[in-house]
């Protein structure tokens, strides 16, 4: 995998991403034993499901034992639905044994959010088996939580290390290899995003970050197809992508090279769905959709061909923000009350500050465009992917009402103090106009 260590020659800054070891290959598995002496852990404490025990658990046990390696275990129970809650953590630390010098996850999403909390809270390493290449966090420096219904990313333990046996992967199930490939195909809008912001208002930038991670989704991109029939290479591609895609936020020190509108939606969804009391689909699943409906917005602003800042600024000024929170709650229950309360802080919707980011947008539009244009691929490449994948095209699919999805798409301004495509379009008064014709 291509990494970007040391001094960055296009940005200044120096990149670090503290991971000793990373194994991607067939029979990883066997390599545990030397990899926990090599991080000095003589006790590992073991977390799972009964799931991830039966894909890689059982064997991860035997080989210790085999190597006369004590360890201790918590598995969640076959019945519990795991979310990335306090109470779930509580469950594991409650179980934790003190003199265990290393935590191990088994597993991949959850699992892998909650251990790394874990081995933050305990200031004991970490080691990740994964089970299935589900999710884009394997190798970030933070734990995404829910909090008060509310999604956050927590800071938390960066993995000494991480084993992605292909034997195992190959195993797993097709829903969640979809999943790595729906949150792969989202690094072409965060990356788009990111280059936006860096040029409306100057947010750190990394080229070199950017790149490694656009190559990543090229290469999953093409291989999808192979993907869902378990051929090993596209798995591997798919791993590798992930786990680069972790290692861009450790190196940038913050989510930007993976994650953008597109998680945004998705996050929402889940937001929407615990007010509600009802089941969420897989993160990446749910970005796969993201992805599309964050392309399909993108290709109106393709159309818009010059920016009125008048029309932009009288936009937002009479912009009525209550009218909007009192919709954010219908929308979102009382998960809403977070998202209104950041909004005093930031100051997001202020008419001032919007003034001056719209006459530095009319002054580069020309580049916004290039730089939409040269980062995402075409919709239609996207709408087959995803297709290939078994990845819902449309947000209805996720039994969201038809008149929820235009609030939602909205409301992506408001999750973070992030620029974001949403945020752009309020920017130049053209929300409303192009999310109705989605």
């Amino acid at each position: 995998m291509e990494m970007v260590e040391g001094v960055c020659k296009s940005c200044g800054r120096e990149h670090h991403c503290d991971v000793k070891e990373v194994l991607v290959e067939a029979g990883a598995l066997r390599k545990l034993p030397a990899l926990l002496d090599e991080a000095g852990a003589k006790k590992p404490f073991l977390v799972m499901d009964e799931n991830t025990k039966t894909a890689a658990g059982n064997e991860v046990m035997d080989i210790l034992c085999s190597a006369h390696i004590p360890f201790v275990t918590y598995c969640f129970p076959t019945r519990e639905i795991i979310n990335p809650t306090e109470e779930s953590v509580g469950k594991v630390m409650m179980s934790y044994d003190p003199s265990c010098d290393c935590a191990l996850a088994i597993g991949s999403g959850v699992i892998n959010d909650i251990t790394k909390f874990i081995s933050r809270v305990s200031g004991k390493p970490y080691i990740l088996t994964l089970t299935a290449p589900s999710m884009d966090g394997i190798l970030s420096p933070t734990s995404s939580m829910d909090s008060n219904g509310v999604k956050v990313s927590l800071p938390s333990a960066l993995a000494w290390g991480a084993v992605a046996d292909l034997d195992v992967l190959c195993d797993a199930p097709k829903h969640m290899l979809a999943a790595g490939a729906g949150d792969m195909i989202a690094k072409y809008i965060s990356i788009c995003e990111w280059r936006i912001s860096n040029l409306i208002t100057g947010e750190y930038y990394c080229p070199d970050i950017a790149a490694m991670m656009e190559k990543a989704a090229r290469s999953v991109t093409s291989c999808s197809s192979e993907l869902m029939s378990g051929d090993k290479k596209a798995i591997k591609e798919v791993t590798e992508g992930l786990i680069l895609a972790g290692s861009a936020m450790a190196y940038a020190g913050c989510t930007r090279p993976a994650s953008g509108m597109e998680h945004y939606i998705s996050h929402l969804m889940d937001m929407r769905k615990l007010s509600l009391g009802k089941a969420t689909d897989l993160h990446g699943i749910q970005v796969g959709t993201g992805t599309l409906v964050a392309m399909k917005l993108y290709d109106e602003v393709r159309k818009i061909p010059s920016i009125d800042t008048a029309g932009a600024k009288a936009y937002a000024q009479n912009f009525d923000y209550g009218a909007w929170a009192d919709r954010l709650r219908s929308l979102l229950g009382s998960s809403a009350e977070i998202l209104i309360a950041t909004e005093k802080k930031e100051g997001k919707y202020d008419a001032a500050r919007q003034a001056v980011r719209v006459e530095r947008i009319a002054a580069v539009w020309p580049q916004i465009l290039s730089i939409i244009n040269e980062s995402l691929p075409d919709t239609q490449t996207i709408q087959t992917m995803l297709r290939e994948l078994g990845i819902p095209q449309t947000l209805e699919d996720y039994d969201i009402r038809k008149e929820d999805i235009p609030d939602l798409i909205k409301a992506t301004k408001d999750i973070r103090d992030k620029y974001v495509g949403t945020r752009l379009l309020w920017d130049i008064g053209k929300l409303d106009e192009v999310v109705g014709k989605l």
